[in-house]
């Protein structure tokens, strides 16, 4: 695994953890956009308590339990449009392979299209439509058949000085040479795309591209999958991205904070769509655990009661209005972007070339400084901060300085 610092870690609560030294560091990562609500928010402890007093686990295959009933009910009422049945895993990645399964399964087509710059996951499925590195794919192939790949409407990298609007039209021309080239747009299960680029770069895809790829989606009988495993539960100031463009997916797959730090994917669809994935054509020993469901309703009811999403979307625009009064001027700084609290500063180098280095001694700065942060982006130039969206602004208000400082140190150098 990539060992991102060599921290002994003994606790944390809220934005805050402590090692086993005794050093207090502030968390701007919360678990890679996981724990949602900071770490070990009481009532989250409380419900995984009391769940693990009455069922730890007996599987979904053997019986029904309060707690994954409850969860798919609740997932239903808060998703988009009417997909109101889940399927339940461990993860993301695997949340992503049932999805493949599922499109396959009810389409009866063999092929998918992913984004370039996208990042679904580590399982063989996963890494295939995965296109954010090459390293991630090194020494495992072949992967799996059938995939390709276009380009996200990301105008920062498509070309200098391409507008958003240029953008979402190239990306769009290069699916339909595909459909004409490559891959008859009959033989396409389904397309699919993160609507907010996690990994490759914190970058939004454009509310007109992902309207027209739904019309497109439609006119060919294509599912359109949405990937909001990084996105979901009010990241973006909604409590899906999807909701920002007006698009309901056909599948939506969800992990991350769902469970406020307890391991748990879902794959979300209309009941008409998993009626056509046969008996026994998928399954999961631990999906659906009683304590991670318990801990996921718990994390749902704090997010709405608090309007936790509404503060998300205030508290992320107040963040980049700040950065561009404080960084934007610095000419390393290539763009500041955020909608709600998933926020990306991209950096250059004085050549125009992606500022890699720049990002790792920000990041290395910013550690010294007790200050966790992390970068992304397909060469590593972006700093992306993911905030518990509960944080309180004290804590807010000292990362946020300390991190002005790293960037500014950084950027002089």
């Amino acid at each position: 695994m990539t060992r991102i610092t060599n921290l002994v870690i003994k606790r944390a609560h809220g934005a805050k953890f402590w090692t086993v030294d005794d050093e207090e560091y502030l968390d701007f990562v919360s678990g890679v956009a996981v724990n949602a609500l900071g770490h070990t928010h009481p009532e989250v402890v409380e419900a995984i308590q009391e769940q693990a007093g009455s069922l730890i686990h007996l599987g979904l295959n053997y019986g029904y339990y309060e707690s994954a009933v409850n969860l798919a009910e609740k997932l239903a009422e808060i998703t988009p449009g009417e997909l109101d049945t889940v399927f339940f895993s461990n993860s993301g990645a695997e949340a992503i392979d049932g999805a493949i399964k599922l499109a396959r399964a009810a389409t009866g087509r063999p092929a998918l299209i992913a984004f370039e710059g996208s990042f679904h996951g580590r399982t063989i499925g996963a890494t295939t439509l995965t296109a954010s590195s090459a390293k991630y794919k090194k020494h495992y192939e072949p992967l799996m058949g059938g995939v390709h790949h276009i380009p996200y409407p990301y105008a920062l990298q498509l070309g200098a000085g391409m507008s958003e609007q240029e953008a979402t039209a190239y990306s769009l021309d290069r699916l339909q040479k595909l459909f004409e080239l490559q891959v008859d747009p009959s033989q396409v299960a389904a397309i699919i795309i993160e609507p907010f680029m996690g990994e490759g770069g914190y970058v939004p895809a454009p509310v007109a591209f992902l309207q027209e790829l739904r019309k497109i989606t439609e006119k060919h009988g294509i599912l359109l999958v949405f990937d909001e495993v990084q996105t979901g539960f009010g990241r973006t100031g909604k409590m899906f991205a999807a909701e920002h463009a007006g698009v309901t997916p056909d599948i939506l797959v969800l992990a991350k904070a769902i469970a406020s730090g307890m391991p748990l994917g879902a794959i979300v669809a209309k009941r008409e769509l998993h009626e056509k994935w046969p008996v026994a054509g998928h399954g999961s020993t631990f999906g659906g655990n009683p304590i991670s469901c318990a801990a996921a309703l718990a994390s749902i009811n704090v997010i709405v009661r608090e309007q936790l999403v509404e503060r998300a979307a205030a508290l992320g625009q107040q963040i980049v209005e700040r950065f561009n009064r404080s960084i934007g001027h610095f000419p390393a700084v290539a763009q500041i972007r955020g909608t709600g609290l998933m926020i990306g500063v991209e950096f250059k180098d004085q050549d125009g070339n992606p500022g890699t280095k720049l990002v790792a001694a920000i990041r290395e700065e910013a550690l010294k400084n007790k200050l966790l942060v992390t970068g992304c982006g397909v060469y590593g130039q972006t700093i992306r901060l993911m905030l518990p969206l509960n944080i309180a602004e004290e804590d807010l208000d000292q990362g946020l300085t300390i991190l002005e400082q790293a960037i500014a140190k950084a950027a002089a150098n």
